[in-house]
């Protein structure tokens, strides 16, 4: 992932261009299959639509964007879209008959899911087994939604925290105004968001009642507070406990007043992932599309 420098930081009337580029997209996918006259749909189709949406910016030589199950002339019956391929949404998957499963994250604990070695523990073996006897095809839609503009992961996350529009920032990281509320009142209100992903709250380091100009954003693992501060001038950021190191992140927050609001992984992207279901929705209309709710990985348990 390259720095975000403030020579290429995106102008309001670039961001619109973007967008609207992306949009774009969609129309000449919509002319490229038909979907309300076409009777069948493709796993190959699908996943050539999915690439598609993010020519601008995925190097579909090297892209995690791949099949991790099944293949291209596999017959679309359902389609089902999940943050996580976990067995159990796998497993609801096909009880909604739906044969194939759009995932954002890996399969098998490995960004490029290409660790043989992770298959020497039992259960893993047979989660790959049960994917193998199931025929459920796996596509994974990662690098084009991580930047896709408006509904993608990053801006539709800051839509469902209600920051607004974007007033900077590009790919992975946006920032949005701060209207001079209190860091601890925008925690406050995070913490209110997230409560119906299954967050119970959220953790804040710094100082309360710093006033805030520019909060950036991040979401999943790509959140490096330093660059929110060097390149977009960021007052608050919003990172997750994937992209966050507390011994050097923490620390310098602590030392230098900065305050950080920090959430779990799911929680930032759960959102962009329900609207990627809606989108295919309406592409796909001859197939059914579900989205899986996969909400905070952890529960509070307290003495």
């Amino acid at each position: 992932m390259s720095v975000i420098s403030n020579e290429n930081r995106i102008s309001r009337r670039r961001f619109i261009s973007r967008s609207s580029t992306a949009i774009a997209y969609l129309a000449v996918a919509s002319r490229v299959y038909p979907q309300p006259m076409k009777k069948k749909l493709t796993a190959g189709e699908l996943n050539s639509y999915l690439n598609s949406l993010g020519t601008d910016w995925v190097d579909l030589g090297k892209t995690v964007d791949t099949f991790k199950s099944g293949g291209h002339e596999v017959e679309v019956k359902g389609i089902a879209v999940g943050w996580m391929s976990y067995t159990g949404s796998l497993k609801r998957a096909l009880e909604l008959e739906c044969n194939v499963f759009i995932t954002h994250e890996p399969t098998y604990y490995n960004h490029r899911d290409n660790d043989e070695k992770i298959f020497r523990f039992e259960q893993v073996a047979k989660k790959r087994e049960f994917i193998e006897n199931s025929k459920i095809t796996i596509i994974r839609c990662h690098d084009v939604w991580d930047q896709y503009p408006d509904i993608g992961i990053p801006t539709a996350w800051g839509k469902f925290l209600g920051l607004g529009e974007p007033i900077d920032g590009s790919g992975y990281f946006y920032v949005y105004d701060g209207r001079g509320q209190t860091a601890v009142e925008i925690a406050r209100k995070i913490s209110t968001r997230v409560k119906d992903l299954g967050q119970p709250g959220v953790q804040f380091i710094g100082p309360d009642k710093k006033s805030v100009r520019r909060i950036v954003l991040g979401t999943g693992a790509i959140t490096p507070m330093f660059r929110f501060i060097e390149n977009l001038d960021a007052d608050l950021a919003i990172c997750t406990d994937d992209g966050f190191v507390y011994w050097r992140d923490g620390a310098f927050a602590i030392d230098n007043d900065f305050p950080v609001v920090l959430v779990n992984h799911p929680v930032s992207e759960d959102h962009g992932m329900k609207l990627l279901a809606g989108h295919l929705s309406k592409v796909f209309p001859q197939v059914p599309v579900h989205h899986i709710p996969q909400k905070c990985m952890y529960k509070i348990i307290r003495g």
